[in-house]
């Protein structure tokens, strides 16, 4: 029978190119309250305890195949957030976290077991980018060790304040021995596309992976512009937004800072107005295969093809 290509070979345009594949890693799943995603004028502990719609949450990082080497964006989430009564350590926080998420884990949701389903060792990640310190983002930092994780400045910042545990900051599963964390500053540019930011950060050094302030989730997050010639621009938004097409429709999510996230909103779609195939990609958003495929020209053949 005849073979077919998998995505990432369909993606390797060239031994040339600067960024080869990006992949879509899937760490489990969960739900939200619809107010969680969508904003609500309540006061947001009304919603935690008196909410009753939820909504499918899956989580999310991304693997960025460079030609320098493997990048993640983000690290997923820790499955013992569920499986091991003391992992947070705050009594709140054991009581809150089931009112705010409804999580479905297993053991096989850890990334180093995720990148294994990928054909990836954990020990090949180079550098993993932080785009926040939350804990479904950096649960997986102590299973690649040897990996330099990039995180803003300000972002880091927050782990100085007297309870950053507060906003699901965790401090003891951040702060670890093994941890290579490299905080960055952004730069400013004269290049007009980065009009409005604060400044960028590049990652590689050559124009492919561009790091960019967009605050309101929390303070230092921020999103990841991938540029690689014949595809279409994609921004890694995190979580900025759960839903891309709600930035377009400025509908801030029930977390972060409203007039932050807002004003990270309006940069982001001045952005797409320079960039005007500009694939948004939030983390939690169940369309972030498909947006990355259509930008990447990764066409899916029927699964009676699929040998």
């Amino acid at each position: 029978m005849e073979t077919t290509q998998t995505d990432k070979e369909r993606t390797d345009h060239s031994s040339d190119a600067l960024i080869r594949s990006v992949q879509v890693l899937d760490c489990g799943r969960a739900e939200q309250h619809w107010e969680h995603r969508h904003g609500s004028p309540l006061p947001k502990l009304w919603w935690v305890f008196f909410g009753r719609r939820w909504v499918d949450l899956p989580l999310q990082a991304f693997l960025i195949t460079h030609r320098d080497g493997l990048v993640l964006f983000d690290t997923g989430i820790d499955p013992a957030v569920q499986l091991d009564q003391g992992y947070i350590k705050q009594a709140i926080g054991r009581f809150l976290l089931p009112r705010i998420f409804r999580l479905h884990l297993t053991a096989e949701d850890r990334i180093d077991r995720v990148l294994h389903k990928s054909d990836v060792a954990p020990e090949e990640i180079r550098t993993a980018v932080i785009s926040h310190l939350h804990f479904d983002h950096v649960g997986g930092i102590r299973h690649i060790p040897q990996a330099d994780l990039l995180v803003s400045a300000v972002e880091w910042s927050i782990l100085s304040e007297p309870h950053p545990e507060q906003d699901w900051i965790l401090r003891e599963h951040i702060e670890i021995p093994s941890a290579k964390w490299q905080q960055i500053s952004f730069v400013p540019t004269d290049d007009p596309l980065f009009e409005g930011f604060e400044g960028i950060h590049d990652v590689a050094g050559d124009g492919s992976m561009i790091l960019i302030p967009t605050p309101g989730h929390t303070r230092g997050s921020m999103s990841m512009l991938i540029r690689q010639e014949g595809w279409d621009p994609i921004l890694l938004v995190a979580d900025l937004t759960y839903e891309a097409s709600l930035i377009e429709k400025d509908v801030v999510p029930g977390v972060g800072d409203g007039p932050t996230l807002l004003a990270s909103y309006a940069k982001v779609r001045k952005l797409q107005e320079r960039l005007p195939n500009l694939a948004i990609v939030p983390s939690h958003d169940f369309g972030a295969s498909e947006f990355i495929d259509q930008t990447t020209g990764v066409a899916h053949e029927p699964e009676s093809l699929q040998t």
